[in-house]
């Protein structure tokens, strides 16, 4: 895998991830064939280059093989009450199994998201189906930021 250059996330992004936002990663195999999953538990390195996730990973899912021979791979957070968006992409540097400082923090986020969905009326319990069982702890190097806000700058380089 070559990893491009890293870009530094502001300040402004960083706190927005820390949200209860919902995530949704994409990864492609050798054909371009996408798989997406959600992801939980946001955590950017102190330098601000670089994230980890903790990503759903369901029997049958090719996200784990995708990641393995790629490393691409594309995160969408989304606040559910607002509509602001946030797309990262960029390359893993490593895949495995979560931490238990992954799975705290990532029961920390789910326990956010639920707080931010009920807020549009969602109930709790029915935000928790979002989750699956097993899930893979999944750090990469961020080489691009956009703006996924519906609206005119939606696509829009974000520095």
């Amino acid at each position: 895998m070559t990893t491009p250059p890293a870009l530094r996330l502001d300040p402004h992004v960083v706190a927005f991830l820390a949200r209860g936002v919902a995530i949704v990663a994409a990864t492609r195999d050798a054909d371009l064939q996408p798989e997406i999953t959600r992801a939980w538990g946001p955590a950017v390195a102190q330098d601000g280059a670089a994230v980890t996730l903790c990503l759903g990973d369901p029997p049958g899912a090719r996200t784990r093989a995708n990641l393995e021979r790629n490393g691409a791979i594309a995160a969408t957070f989304s606040l559910p009450t607002t509509y602001r968006g946030v797309q990262l992409k960029g390359t893993a540097t490593a895949v495995g199994e979560p931490t238990e400082t992954d799975l705290e923090r990532m029961r920390e986020h789910v326990a956010a998201f639920a707080d931010e969905v009920a807020q549009v009326g969602i109930a709790p319990g029915r935000a928790m189906r979002f989750l699956d069982d097993r899930v893979l702890a999944v750090t990469f190097t961020v080489a691009e930021v956009y703006d996924q806000t519906p609206g005119p700058r939606a696509g829009a380089v974000l520095g």
